[in-house]
């Protein structure tokens, strides 16, 4: 398994990180996890192809998670030279509303009679691919914001809170995970409904037991410095990773 940490940041421009996007690779599969703005030229700029993907899976519609999706769409359709397939889209309840009404704007920009664009919506869902069975649960953020467990067969286990407040489906979809990508917003003092803080991830990684935590999604308000020892006096004794923008987690 090998995570790319593209975008670390959120809707608040600052220097060093830019808006939600990840790529996994995992037992053969390839996948994009919410294509932020900019999610393309990120992509290539960490030497991943853009264009090879198994799946572009989004967790909610908001545009710091979402933006690039289209200009990905367009440039596939017009920029790629190689042999094109289905382009699979899973998303939240309500995605196809928002597909259609852009499809009114961009249309033949980016339809094409040489391949589908394929959507799959999902809540609480389980479904297989090759080498893995993936889960989705709902997430206590709105806008039908769904998190994923990403299960190999017979290897390890992913999984990605998207946008989330403490919730017990979060702590269904970390449990005994090795890997939990999870937002972390906000600092104790600034709680905000929808969004985690540091003391939160911890009580959330205990209940959960996972065995990894990558922190992500971080306003400027958030001191990155202090949030691993928050999370250690909050009792979280696992391994706790905070995300920058093009790292690398291996597993």
């Amino acid at each position: 398994m090998e995570l790319t940490l593209l975008g670390t940041g959120t809707t608040s421009p600052v220097q060093d990180r830019t808006p939600a996007c990840y790529f996994l690779s995992m037992a053969g599969q390839r996948f994009l996890l919410d294509p932020g703005p900019g999610a393309l030229n990120r992509m290539v700029k960490a030497g991943i192809s853009p264009f090879n993907l198994d799946s572009i899976i989004l967790t909610h519609h908001h545009l710091d998670h979402s933006a690039d999706l289209f200009f990905y769409l367009f440039s596939y359709k017009n920029c790629f030279k190689g042999e094109k397939r289905d382009v699979k889209i899973v998303a939240p309840v309500g995605f196809s509303k928002v597909f259609d009404t852009l499809m009114q704007v961009y249309g033949d920009w980016i339809l094409s009679c040489d391949y589908q664009i394929k959507i799959d919506e999902v809540s609480e869902a389980e479904w297989a691919v090759p080498g893995m069975t993936i889960k989705s649960l709902p997430m206590l953020h709105g806008a039908n914001a769904v998190g994923y467990r990403f299960e190999a067969d017979g290897g390890p286990v992913f999984s990605y809170s998207g946008d989330t407040g403490y919730c017990d489906n979060l702590i269904a979809l970390a449990g005994s995970a090795d890997v939990l990508l999870v937002e972390c917003s906000f600092p104790d003092d600034m709680e905000m409904e929808g969004h985690m803080t540091p003391s939160g991830v911890a009580r959330a990684g205990i209940r959960s037991q996972v065995k990894k935590i990558v922190l992500t999604h971080f306003y400027p308000e958030i001191d990155t410095s202090k949030i691993a020892d928050t999370m250690r006096s909050a009792g979280y004794n696992g391994n706790i990773v905070v995300g920058e923008d093009g790292m690398v987690i291996k597993l």
